[in-house]
Formats: C-alpha cells, sequence, structure tokens
C-alpha cells in the first residue's frame, strides 16, 4: 500500500481539494466552499497526498456533542481518486479517521448518506450495520 501523508486543510489546499468535492457533487460553488471549508465553523477537512503530487483524497467530518460524556464523530463525507486502486485512499483516510475519533474518545462513529430510494427496508439495515439478524433454529 501506498503512503499517504494526511493533514488538516491548509487555505492553500482549499481550490485544490474544490476539484475533490465536485467529483460528489459539480454544482459546488466556489466561494460557498471556500467559506464552508474555511469557516472552522466545527466542520474539519482533511486531505490526503502521496509524498508528492496533486491531492488524492478528501474527507470531511464534524464532532457532535449531545450532551453525554462522549462527543459522536460524523463522517459526513469521504473522496478517494486513483487511476489503479483508489480504495488504498479510502482506507487511509478511513485510518486516519478512526484515529481522530479515538483522540477525541468518541465511543460513536456515524456515517452519513443520502437515504435511498427503491431500496428493500431490510437489505438498507443490513448494509447500515445495526441490525443484526439471529436464527433460533
Amino acid at each position: 500500500m501506498a503512503d499517504f501523508r494526511i493533514t488538516t486543510l491548509s487555505e492553500a489546499e482549499a481550490d485544490e481539494a474544490l476539484v475533490l468535492a465536485r467529483l460528489d457533487d459539480p454544482s459546488i460553488d466556489t466561494d460557498v466552499w471556500r467559506r464552508t471549508v474555511l469557516s472552522q465553523s466545527g466542520e474539519h477537512v482533511v486531505v490526503a497526498r502521496r509524498a508528492v503530487g496533486p491531492l488524492v483524497g478528501l474527507a470531511r467530518y464534524r464532532l457532535d456533542g449531545d450532551g453525554g460524556p462522549h462527543p459522536v464523530f460524523h463522517l459526513l463525507q469521504l473522496i478517494a481518486v486513483d487511476v489503479l486502486r483508489p480504495a488504498y485512499v479510502a482506507s487511509a483516510l478511513m485510518g486516519e479517521m478512526l484515529w481522530r475519533a479515538r483522540e477525541h474518545h468518541c465511543e460513536t462513529f456515524r456515517v452519513e448518506t443520502p437515504l435511498p430510494q427503491g431500496v428493500e427496508p431490510l437489505a438498507l439495515a443490513l448494509a447500515s450495520g445495526v441490525c443484526r439478524l439471529h436464527s433460533l433454529f
């Protein structure tokens, strides 16, 4: 697996990261993006790159406090780009996300996903990881 350098997004990288974000949503406005990712409004953005070259990944998350002793790590977006193996990039970013969740003493890790249309309810529940089926026979 390739080595990646994963860092908090800097202002100088905001426009380069926008290119990755637009892979998910081509309609993202440049000014709105810059305000959002640089606002320090509780949302964090990290980026991944190899030792040299362009950004190959981006992850957005926030820490949600619900009044309990431990914040909830809420992964909002993860984008990985590679010519042959984007899963390597995604794996490195997910490893970083889990490390950050543990560093903040989170006991819950949430992933945000759009509500799919036309999916069988049980399939959605099973895919979420919160549903367990037990048969007595």
